[in-house]
């Protein structure tokens, strides 16, 4: 009799474990679809605030109190980060309009003749100012054949701009989030290293400062110096008085976050420069691209990444791509964080049990 209590009990005891496994892997379900939408500002609040964290510091020195700094660090930050993108944006809609009104004038009086700033570009307004010609001469006729292609495109065109609109709120909301966790950043930190010293054991913390380390190595080693060649492409760019440098500016960015380098930018627009008969625009844009461009790119960003942990660069190229072709611009940061904090993690794993790991990359 005493057998079979104890067996009841045990299958009681299974029951009610499974019961509770049940409702807690409902419950983490639930509460993935409910966070899923905030994946980017989330992830965005994360890299921002690990990143700058030593700085808010002496912010909180400086201003006496973490509220204060807060605050402040919010203003500042969206200033740096929103302004340049709602300039883009609206750099962006002002050729929509443009684009408009040819397609307007061209249903009434035939197409027009292509504009300047176009057929001025480096390399390519060459190449488009012949097709526009051919296009004026054989009319509407060749528009209506094109017509799917043409709509793709404007699609194309739509879904960007929603895209990149997402991610200016996307980027709002991160710098929002992050100063709260910059405000309560004690507990923050008390509470994710509880769950990771629950998770993982005695080597949690030490697998949270890998995982700084890496988004760290991302933020101020990766993308911090892609947007300084940015800034400083679009600054020399406008002093040589190159159409379209922030557009020029925005493609050194993207080459810059997927480890390809400003080389492919910078020196198309000398080479125009010096077709133009601009000789001497032509040497400051090679001087301005060895010098400042290449030196942020193969000087600057290897010191800091080196500062914040050794990242290989196919770990950070796999992440980019990867990232951007499965969420859009948001995922060239998200993909590339989590990459890295793998990576990072996976590595220190491997130190901690004896083992040293292998150069990759």
């Amino acid at each position: 009799m005493q057998e079979t209590s104890s067996k009841n009990g045990r299958q009681q005891q299974v029951i009610e474990a499974a019961l509770a496994l049940l409702l807690v892997s409902a419950l983490l379900a639930a509460t993935f679809w409910v966070l899923l939408p905030f994946v980017g500002v989330l992830t965005y609040a994360v890299i921002l605030a690990t990143a700058t964290a030593g700085l808010f510091d002496r912010m909180v020195v400086l201003l006496g109190g973490r509220r204060l700094a807060a605050v402040c660090f919010g203003v500042v930050a969206a200033a740096i980060t929103i302004v340049p993108l709602i300039y883009l944006c609206s750099s962006v809609v002002s050729h929509v309009d443009v684009a408009e009104a040819w397609l307007r004038e061209a249903s009434s009086r035939g197409i027009p003749n292509l504009p300047e700033w176009i057929s001025s570009l480096p390399l390519l307004g060459k190449k488009v100012t012949p097709i526009w010609q051919d296009l004026q001469r054989d009319g509407l006729a060749l528009l209506q054949r094109y017509e799917p292609q043409l709509a793709t495109a404007g699609r194309w065109l739509l879904g960007f701009s929603a895209g990149l609109m997402l991610a200016i709120l996307e980027i709002f909301g991160g710098i929002i989030v992050a100063a709260m966790f910059h405000a309560s950043r004690i507990q923050v930190v008390s509470f994710v290293s509880a769950i990771a010293a629950r998770i993982i054991g005695p080597r949690g913390s030490v697998v949270l400062d890998a995982a700084a380390k890496a988004i760290k190595g991302v933020a101020i080693g990766v993308i911090g110096t892609a947007l300084l060649e940015g800034i400083l492409a679009w600054i020399g760019f406008a002093l040589a008085g190159v159409p379209g440098a922030i557009v020029l500016a925005a493609v050194t960015f993207f080459l810059a976050v997927i480890q390809i380098g400003p080389l492919l930018v910078w020196v198309p627009v000398a080479i125009w420069l010096g077709s133009q008969g601009e000789t001497g625009w032509m040497i400051f844009t090679i001087v301005w691209g060895v010098v400042l461009l290449m030196g942020a790119d193969n000087i600057v960003k290897p010191m800091l990444i080196a500062r914040s942990g050794q990242l290989p660069l196919l770990v950070l190229f796999v992440g980019v791509i990867g990232g951007l072709a499965a969420w859009g611009f948001t995922g060239m940061f998200i993909g590339a964080t989590t990459l890295a904090i793998l990576w990072t993690v996976l590595q220190t794993w491997i130190r901690t049990n004896g083992e040293k790991p292998g150069p990759v990359g």
